[in-house]
């Protein structure tokens, strides 16, 4: 066993000990914030659709996935956004753990002309000869981006990233092959799921071409007794219906006041380490998307603690659970913490674990994660 292994296998398993245990509380109509205060009373009375939705995916799926469920449908609503970006969201997650179930949901909470299932096995140049700019202000679905990376060769997937990174920053992506120049012009937002070993392993790529800062990437990880769970109760999930979504308010009716983007620049902050992104810009503009689209949803022409409420919802699913001693890592060098530290903390030896300490941090700062400042944690003194 590699030394990189041994060491990730022996955090690993203490690190589950130090996780926060999860909340388990059941569902009730008086959603309350963080401070444990009913935000509106008029509320209880009248359940928004947002209440609903959360109500409908917590007794269909459970807690754990309901919040990446309700971020998949805010990703529909922000497809039509013009002034906020479009919520591009992928979901990392074991097989067979509701990635699919949570994203074919959209189907029945949107009308089919906000969706494009562009299924699992298609190329840059399919997309522009199938759906050209038909895909301008829907969501763009992708089942299985697991079966979508590995069915292609280096050089067509590494188009297909570079071709679905610039339609999600410029809208607009021209390239050439030898059937002549091709034009793909359309903004849209994008569903896409993946499992963790091809994620982990195409990562570099994803980030090369910028498309892996361009996705709000969430995590979820079942335990046996949740999936247990799950099994038990497939019989009544299959029967329960939610009625469609219908929208009364748009982008531009949601006031959004300088508190807010104090606020918001606050949870970037700390996303961007979670999650480990190079940018806490594009964070932040992903950030105000999500809480846009949520008002939105839940008929509010301003932000409430209730859209709050769904970002400290979401940042437990920001972090990864697959690499908790690499982002632990990460935490402590953004601290400022000396590689000898980090390994105190560890509780691994200095002179055996520094080099593969050392090589995370210069992995992070070549990717632009931790800036070059950082040099006193990789000097250890």
């Amino acid at each position: 066993m590699s030394e990189d292994m041994a060491f990730n296998n022996d955090i690993t398993a203490e690190v589950r000990h130090w996780k926060k245990p999860r909340q388990r509380s059941n569902y009730v109509i008086q959603i309350q914030n963080h401070t444990g205060v009913v935000s509106d009373p008029s509320y209880a009375v009248t359940p928004t659709y947002s209440q609903k939705l959360e109500k409908y995916y917590n007794q269909k799926y459970g807690q754990v996935i309901t919040p990446i469920a309700i971020l998949k449908s805010l990703s529909v609503i922000s497809s039509t956004f013009r002034d906020n970006v479009k919520i591009w969201v992928l979901h990392v997650a074991p097989s067979r753990q509701l990635k699919s179930k949570t994203s074919e949901e959209q189907t029945r909470i949107f009308t089919k002309k906000k969706l494009v299932y562009a299924g699992s096995d298609f190329t840059i140049h399919g997309l522009e000869k199938e759906y050209g700019d038909k895909i301008n202000n829907k969501c763009l679905m992708i089942n299985d981006l697991t079966l979508l990376l590995a069915s292609k060769a280096t050089r067509t997937k590494s188009r297909l990233i570079d071709g679905l990174s610039e339609l999600a920053s410029e809208g607009l992506y021209i390239y050439s092959d030898w059937q002549g120049t091709k034009i793909i012009k359309a903004r849209f937002s994008l569903i896409a799921n993946i499992t963790p070993t091809p994620y982990l392993r195409n990562r570099r790529t994803l980030l090369e071409n910028t498309f892996a800062n361009r996705c709000l990437i969430v995590y979820h990880q079942l335990t046996e007794e949740e999936m247990s769970e799950a099994n038990l109760n497939r019989e009544s999930r299959n029967s329960m219906k939610i009625e469609r979504f219908k929208q009364t308010l748009h982008e531009r009716d949601i006031k959004i006041t300088r508190d807010d983007l104090v606020r918001f620049n606050e949870y970037a902050k700390r996303w961007r380490i979670l999650g480990a992104y190079t940018s806490s810009s594009a964070v932040f503009d992903m950030i105000k998307s999500v809480t846009v689209a949520y008002a939105i949803l839940s008929g509010h022409d301003k932000i409430s603690s209730e859209e709050y409420r769904l970002l400290d919802m979401l940042e437990l699913h920001v972090r990864s659970p697959f690499e908790n001693v690499k982002l632990m890592i990460l935490e402590l060098a953004y601290q400022g913490r000396s590689i000898r530290d980090i390994c105190l903390i560890l509780d691994r030896d200095y002179e055996k674990y520094r080099p593969y300490v050392s090589r995370v941090i210069k992995e992070y700062r070549t990717s632009g994660i931790l800036p070059s400042s950082f040099s006193k944690a990789e000097r250890s003194l």
